[in-house]
């Protein structure tokens, strides 16, 4: 008996990464074909029309700057059952995209043959939980701590920066010794919690695993 092949979308705004996975994807032995790629969700809900899929390969950070549970979730409405593909495991947006719909999450470092197997799962009705989207999830029940509006800024742009102090005091338009007292605060809720972050490092590993800042690329 001969089965048609998983329809596969792939959004990801690396061309040469969604080439390359799609021309990898597409052999007849995987049982898939890739149908359609795009760098953009909505670019892809686009050619939906034309070319309908069982399963979307979505990159999780975007350069558009979309939230990755947003484009889940018009995926979903699009009628795409949808597996996160990414070199990061950021814990929040993990949790959030999986909130909102996704069945699985691979890594971009897995072999080809893993991202066949999870989106061949996906479209049988399963799920793809893969050692990374576990250690993703885990790590995004943490308790995160009650910011203020004004520290979550001074978080973002503290750990957003290599800017010494002082500049990044005038950038927030407050005095170097206001930010200081922002910082102690913000360190202290994070070592009430069990999750202690002593120097600027650690207070930007802490920004990343909450999902307040991005990782850095590479």
């Amino acid at each position: 008996m001969t089965h048609e092949p998983v329809r596969v979308g792939v959004v990801d705004d690396h061309v040469v990464v969604a080439r390359g996975l799609a021309a990898d994807l597409t052999p007849a032995e995987t049982g898939i074909a890739v149908v359609a790629v795009a760098r953009t969700v909505p670019e892809l809900v686009d050619r939906l029309a034309d070319a309908a899929v069982d399963v979307v390969l979505l990159d999780l950070q975007l350069d558009d700057g979309s939230r990755p549970a947003v484009n889940v979730e018009v995926l979903r409405a699009a009628g795409a059952e949808v597996v996160l593909f990414s070199a990061y495991e950021e814990a929040q947006l993990v949790m959030e995209a999986v909130r909102a719909g996704a069945a699985g999450y691979v890594n971009k470092h897995r072999e080809i043959a893993d991202v066949a197997q999870a989106v061949r799962e996906v479209a049988a009705g399963g799920e793809a939980v893969s050692p990374e989207m576990l250690r993703a999830l885990a790590s995004a029940v943490r308790e995160r701590p009650q910011l203020s509006g004004q520290q979550e800024s001074v978080l973002i742009r503290y750990t957003s920066t290599d800017a010494k102090l002082p500049t990044v005091a005038r950038h927030l338009g407050m005095q170097p010794e206001t930010l200081k007292t922002h910082l102690r605060r913000i360190k202290v809720k994070y070592a009430e919690l069990g999750r202690p972050a002593h120097t600027r490092l650690d207070l930007y590993k802490r920004a990343v695993e909450d999902g307040y800042v991005p990782p850095a690329a590479g």
